[in-house]
């Protein structure tokens, strides 16, 4: 089965898609025929077809923004290219949908650090 195939008219949500591997993937899954909400905090991804969000999924506040906006939009999530937050908002739906995939993308900073490049999400608060 190919990527379009199976990305035809699934419904995805994909944060910092307004630039970098997150525009990418709103790119890709564009073209491969998803409906697409992308978020970020700057908007907007500059993407055709895409219903942008402005918001910090780095917050509780922004996620549940996010969530809300994008289950209005897209009536549920197929495929979600997100912060670790969002899946707490949102597994609750992919559960009652029996159905859905999560895609977690990361730095591997927190392993070899780059001295020229700003530490992204690779650091994680210690109590």
């Amino acid at each position: 089965m190919s990527f379009d195939l199976e990305m035809k008219d699934r419904r995805a949500l994909v944060t910092g898609g307004a630039k970098g591997v997150g525009a990418a993937g709103v790119t890709a899954l564009r073209e491969a025929g998803a409906r697409v909400v992308a978020t970020a905090r700057s908007v907007p991804s500059d993407a055709d077809g895409v219903h942008d969000v402005a918001a910090d999924s780095t917050t509780a506040e922004g996620c549940a923004l996010v969530a809300r906006e994008a289950l209005a939009h897209l009536g549920g999530i197929d495929r979600l290219m997100a912060a670790v937050r969002l899946d707490r908002a949102l597994l609750p739906w992919m559960l009652a949908q029996r159905s859905g995939v999560i895609v977690h993308v990361t730095s591997i900073e927190h392993e070899l650090p780059l001295p020229e490049s700003t530490t992204d999400g690779g650091t994680v608060p210690t109590a």
